[in-house]
Formats: C-alpha cells, structure tokens, sequence
C-alpha cells in the first residue's frame, strides 16, 4: 500500500516539476514576433488615399501575459519592419499609435494585436496600417494663375461700358477652399504681374474663387469661380488669364 502512494507521488511530482519550471511570457525564450508597418495619409476626412510608405522610426510596444507595465519596446527600421526576439510561449499584446478614422475628434488610438506564441514560433504579423492625415497643405502640387482687370469710365453704364484701361491686378484677394469645407481655407493675394500661386497641395477637390464688380448692376459684386481637381502629388494645374471687371 505504501509503495503504491510512494509511486504515485513520484509520478505526481514527474508532472508537476515541468510545470513549475515553464515559463511564463517574456523574455529569456527562442520566439519571435515580427511585423512589417505601412503608414497610409489620408484627407482630413479619410475620403481620399493620399499616399502610403513605410512607417520609419515608429515606435512599437509589446506587452508579456496580463502583465499591465510596458514589457519591451522596438523601433521599426527603413522598410516599416520590426521583430521582438527571444520570447517565451505565452501571451502577447503587441501595439503602435495610429490616428482614428471612426473618431470625430481625429484622436490617437492604440492599435492593439493579441496574440498566443508557441515555444520557438516565428509569429508574423503581416502587414499592419498606421493611419495619418494631411491638411490640405502639406502637399507638394500647386494651383496658379493671373488675375486681368478690365477698368471702365466712371460715367459709362451697362450695356454700352467704355473700356478705360485693361491692367495686371495686384494685391487682389484669390480664396481657396478645400472638398466640402463649409469656410475657405486660405486667401492670397496676387503678385506684381497679376500672378497668384496656392502650393504645397495635397489632391482633392478644390474650389477657387475670387469677386469682380457687377457690371450690371444687378448687385455688387460677382463671384467667379473654378473647381480643380489635383490628381497626382506634383500636379501644377495653371487656370490661365481669370478676368476681373471694375466699375
């Protein structure tokens, strides 16, 4: 009898002492977990797809177990790829910051990658998307023109306007506005020659607009405007001569 609970015992202990000795996530082990990170730019409002490349010098975190401390941190290298060496089996949490395309405030989020690593697994991640936006001038495509006035007599009128003199504007206001922008985003001013320029564009869809007199007299002021669509990073998209008319 004695030898039977001696046995079993010994048995017992056969399968506890590998447990005790297993260890838990962290460091020390002969895993890995590996990952490549692309960072896509968008539009302020996520509608358009700017361009992507490979998300350089981006900090990403793991996490060992339940642990709830930061366990190890790695930059990615010049292809947006990163690895975390020699890791016990366990569990993992694996994040980076990215921008929030479901947030109204466009706030930073963790994108968070939980994962279970065998003894000596080579666990890949794959490709993981790192969201930023752009305003609409951290582009590199352009938007130019020049701005004519035709400058009639004072005392003619509507429809017989004699034409006085005809000149290159300066310092006449241009405004730009951006996709469904309720407010325009930026207003210049022309240069000598009548030139205005809107660089460091990103594409999208852009309004361009600017106000000459009525010649009518039906109101004020007229609003002439032109819609651009920028389609590639370097575009120059040139409106030409816009003419203006003053009373």
């Amino acid at each position: 009898m004695h030898s039977c609970m001696k046995i079993a015992f010994l048995a017992f202990l056969f399968v506890l002492l590998p447990l005790s000795c297993q260890k838990s996530a962290g460091l020390g082990g002969t895993g890995s977990i590996s990952g490549t990170i692309t960072e896509q730019f968008y539009n302020d409002d996520y509608s358009l797809l700017i361009y992507e490349k490979p998300a350089v010098d981006e900090e990403v975190y793991i996490v060992f177990g339940t642990n709830e401390e930061l366990g190890n941190r790695e930059r990615t290298n010049d292809l947006g790829q990163f690895r975390f060496k020699y890791l016990y089996p366990g569990n993992y949490r694996v994040y980076f910051i990215s921008d929030d395309s479901s947030s109204v405030l466009n706030m930073d989020v963790e994108k968070l990658y939980e994962l279970n690593l065998d003894r000596g697994e080579d666990y890949k991640l794959g490709r993981l998307e790192k969201l930023s936006t752009l305003d609409f001038d951290e582009g590199t495509a352009m938007i130019k023109g020049v701005v004519k006035v035709i400058d009639y007599v004072d005392l003619s009128t509507y429809p017989d306007l004699v034409i006085e003199k005809t000149y290159y504007a300066t310092e006449q206001e241009v405004y730009l506005t951006y996709n469904n922008h309720t407010f325009y985003d930026e207003r210049i001013r022309t240069q000598t020659g009548g030139v205005f320029e809107f660089g460091g564009l990103i594409p999208g869809k852009y309004l361009i607009f600017l106000y000459s007199d009525d010649v009518t007299g039906e109101s004020d002021k007229v609003t002439l405007e032109f819609e651009v669509n920028i389609d590639d990073l370097e575009q120059v998209v040139d409106l030409g001569e816009i003419v203006i008319e003053k009373l």
